[in-house]
């Protein structure tokens, strides 16, 4: 829209601060308009790198997701475990795997000489025999939470022949006591200790590991 010289009346160019006619000065000339800025463009990478954010904090809630679920799950084991020891009498002597059984009542059972003791801390003990460095007898004992170890022990063997109770009840043996699968061991019970005998490397001789088992258990 054309503007005109408040003096003269001339016709003021756009813009201008003076009259071009009467040199009159034109009252608020408006001051030339500064071209907007050209937007940025956005750093190269940059949503990519947005992305990578969100997969590595997605990526941490999982863990620490993760993370509270096990802790919980072993705090649920723990307590139940506590619960089901509550049921057994525990065991209040001396915690030694190889006092449980002496060498001449190993050598009696199995018929030969224990040629020496290897001692894997208060809950291993291993008989060897002589002539065969891999013939032995090895005691393992739980002394604590024995009842559950055996009870878990029972049902995955059940679950893996698919429901199939592969274990021999010996009547008489502590407070509970199974030859386990193809006589590969012998599973004592006295409170909540748990016994096992180890004899795969020794002939799978379940009536050997009767004879001694008689002799752990009224030790325990």
């Amino acid at each position: 829209m054309p503007t005109f010289c408040g003096n003269c009346g001339g016709k003021l160019e756009a813009g201008a601060k003076f009259c071009a006619q009467c040199g009159q000065t034109v009252p608020n000339a408006q001051a030339p308009v500064a071209a907007p800025p050209v937007a940025s463009a956005p750093a190269a990478g940059g949503g990519a790198i947005k992305v990578i954010v969100v997969i590595l904090a997605v990526i941490a809630f999982i863990m620490v997701l993760a993370a509270g679920s096990c802790f919980y799950i072993g705090y649920r084991i723990k307590k139940r475990a506590h619960e089901f020891a509550g049921n057994y009498a525990p065991y209040h002597g001396k915690r030694d795997a190889c006092a449980l059984v002496t060498k001449a009542e190993l050598s009696q059972a199995f018929g030969m000489p224990v040629a020496s003791v290897t001692r894997g801390g208060d809950s291993n003990c291993q008989f060897l025999f002589p002539g065969n460095p891999s013939r032995q007898v090895a005691i393992n004992v739980t002394w604590e939470g024995g009842a559950m170890v055996m009870k878990l022990t029972h049902g995955a063997m059940k679950q893996v022949s698919a429901g199939m109770d592969t274990f021999t009840p010996v009547p008489g043996l502590g407070d509970e006591a199974y030859v386990e699968p193809m006589g590969s061991g012998l599973m004592i019970r006295k409170g909540d200790v748990m016994v096992n005998i180890d004899l795969r490397l020794a002939g799978n001789d379940a009536d050997a590991a009767k004879k001694i088992g008689a002799n752990i258990a009224g030790r325990l």
